[in-house]
């Protein structure tokens, strides 16, 4: 199982910083999950993980299982042992979002969260658009032309399997552009397979902790609702997920109306959420823990992250200096140029995706360290202001 202490928190505000436990290590919150999706990184070998600054990984369910990579990781004795990373906690996804991203998501070719805050109008769910059927029972799929299944029973078996210190109950993501109507609906169903995960996940090993999800879209009542629902449930953590609707100005409110219900003892990871903005107004609203693949997979877009904002490389390519002044990241350390590295891209070098890929996990380490002293320091403030004069 897991323990959770919050070590600092000042009274006038949400903002806290704790200690989470496993049986196989501790982080310090708040804290960003990297993303490891199939179990590894791309452009960084298993080997060279347990050298990163990084002590939380989540790995993607869906993916492990349809590319057929949990045996492998059970021979090898669980994912800790796949990936090379004692020590340090990893966390597994349900497989839910891509119950969103393969059915209404691709359907409609939306995301998550939207773009711009609406003259889009709101569509009601189609499941003619649905390359998956969702059911009460579940959800089926095809890949590679040949049935899936995914229900709370086979996630939790999968995540079981997976070995995980932190799993998260099977969820349904739905779309910012989805009806209050349908939302609700798959709002409830959702708690049902939550009391699934949950009967489901009681004959394993207690080591493994399972965290219960809210959803609810961006509709005050039914992310209060749904916070309250999971709230009650014998877990020892929550996720937040689904959709936020507008992205700039909704999601600290959103998450808002959750933190203020949740149980203020136990941590609370926002699922999916990564950009800089949003993980310190999201800090700021109680969140301890957050996962996202902006890292690594904008640093295989030639896209790195420093104090002085996001650098595109191509605008850069002639700079013969190293990406920023006093990081520990190998490149940095190295010397590694922009010139250099823009060099190694357009000859398919795989240095070129290693080093960019090296310092922006660096630099959110560090970010989630600064943000973690602020707040014992009474500084965070400061350092959100600090943060987004460049984002």
């Amino acid at each position: 199982m897991i323990s959770f202490d919050i070590t600092s928190k000042k009274n006038s505000t949400k903002v806290r910083a704790g200690t989470l436990r496993t049986s196989c290590g501790e982080i310090q919150t708040p804290e960003l999950a990297i993303v490891a999706t199939d179990a590894q990184l791309r452009s960084l070998p298993n080997d060279v993980l347990k050298e990163l600054p990084s002590r939380y990984f989540i790995v993607n369910t869906y993916h492990t299982y349809t590319k057929e990579i949990i045996p492998k990781i059970e021979t090898a004795g669980g994912i800790h042992s796949y990936m090379q990373v004692p020590g340090r906690i990893i966390a597994t996804d349900s497989g839910g979002f891509q119950v969103f991203s393969l059915g209404f998501g691709r359907g409609s070719g939306i995301g998550k969260i939207l773009p711009t805050k609406s003259d889009i109008v709101k569509i009601k769910h189609d499941d003619s658009q649905n390359l998956i059927k969702i059911t009460e029972k579940g959800v089926e799929f095809e890949f590679d032309g040949k049935p899936k299944v995914l229900n709370p029973e086979i996630s939790m078996d999968l995540q079981h399997k997976i070995g995980a210190d932190i799993m998260m109950a099977f969820d349904e993501c739905t779309s910012p552009l989805n009806s209050y109507e349908y939302t609700k609906k798959s709002m409830e169903r959702t708690h049902r397979w939550l009391d699934r995960s949950i009967e489901a996940h009681q004959s394993f090993e207690e080591k493994q902790a399972l965290f219960g999800i809210v959803q609810g879209g961006e509709y005050q009542d039914l992310r209060e609702e749904s916070a309250r629902v999971v709230g009650s449930k014998e877990v020892p953590g929550f996720g937040i997920g689904g959709s936020f609707g507008d992205f700039h100005e909704a999601l600290s409110t959103t998450v808002s109306w959750v933190t203020a219900i949740l149980p203020p003892e136990k941590p609370r990871h926002l699922l999916g959420i990564g950009k800089i903005r949003d993980i310190f107004s999201a800090v700021q609203e109680g969140v301890d823990l957050f996962d996202c693949v902006i890292p690594t997979r904008e640093a295989r877009h030639r896209m790195l992250y420093t104090k002085k904002g996001r650098l595109y490389l191509r605008k850069l390519k002639h700079l013969d200096e190293p990406i920023e002044k006093n990081c520990a990241c190998r490149a940095c350390v190295e010397g590694v140029t922009m010139s250099q590295l823009w060099k190694w891209f357009l000859e398919k070098d795989l240095r070129a995706s290693t080093y960019t890929t090296l310092h922006n996990i660096q630099f959110y380490a560090d970010m989630m360290r600064e943000i973690r002293e602020s707040i014992e320091q009474g500084t965070f403030t400061d350092l959100k202001n600090e943060y987004f004069r460049y984002y």
